[in-house]
């Protein structure tokens, strides 16, 4: 006959179902928290990735913004229009993209063709090989020899383009920035400049975020 001592013994230990229930109830937390702190790893990616996207397309915008702030017509420096042939300002669409080319003033005066210090400036996108057909590089080409295809730099601003569009608002017509304008654009077939330019710019992430800017850039010379 056992003592009550070795009875208490006994029951001083754990049995195998109290191990397996802390094994279990461990387990669960641990699953509950790498799950928690993954969905906060993915999160914080998915927002430092949205972050690039905006910082990048607004660069861009800015880019943009800056140029066609400063379009005039080539070779001409006291006149806000020209009868000249040459089209100085032309946008129209490379299958679903745009492409937009028009002549500026060069900050950098050491490096110009002409007189006027401007520059023939170009954006329009590439493909990307190798990353499907729906993703594209934005190209700027700054082209000091205005009218020579074959000269001036060009240089991808962002590789994450799913799509680049350029809405042109025609200042003589009833058109406001809430209308839609035109894809194309001549010069020299419209006589002058659009009113104003609206960009449309659609980034992708790596995370398949998109992001979706817009800008109107109202043309000074064509006031």
């Amino acid at each position: 006959m056992k003592s009550a001592s070795s009875i208490r013994d006994d029951k001083s230990g754990f049995t195998l179902i109290e191990v397996l229930i802390a094994v279990a109830i461990t387990v669960i937390v641990l699953t509950m928290l790498y799950s928690s702190f993954s969905q906060l790893i993915t999160a914080k990616r998915r927002v430092e990735t949205e972050n690039e996207l905006i910082q990048e397309a607004n660069t861009i915008l800015l880019k943009m913004r800056h140029d066609l702030v400063n379009v005039f017509p080539r070779g001409n420096t006291n006149t806000k229009t020209s009868s000249s042939a040459y089209p100085y300002f032309t946008g129209r669409l490379e299958g679903e993209n745009s492409r937009i080319v028009f002549t500026s003033f060069a900050k950098d005066p050491t490096h110009y063709s002409t007189q006027s210090g401007q520059s023939e400036i170009s954006y329009y996108v590439v493909p990307l090989r190798g990353e499907g057909e729906n993703m594209f590089a934005l190209i700027r080409k700054d082209n000091y020899w205005i009218g020579n295809d074959e000269t001036g730099a060009a240089y991808p601003i962002s590789e994450r383009v799913l799509s680049f569009r350029v809405n042109f608002l025609d200042g003589r017509s009833s058109a406001s920035a809430n209308e839609q304008g035109m894809w194309e654009w001549n010069s020299s077939v419209m006589r002058g400049f659009p009113k104003a330019v609206q960009i449309q710019i659609i980034l992708a992430g790596d995370g398949g975020q998109e992001e979706a800017h817009s800008m109107i850039v109202a043309i000074p010379v064509a006031d």
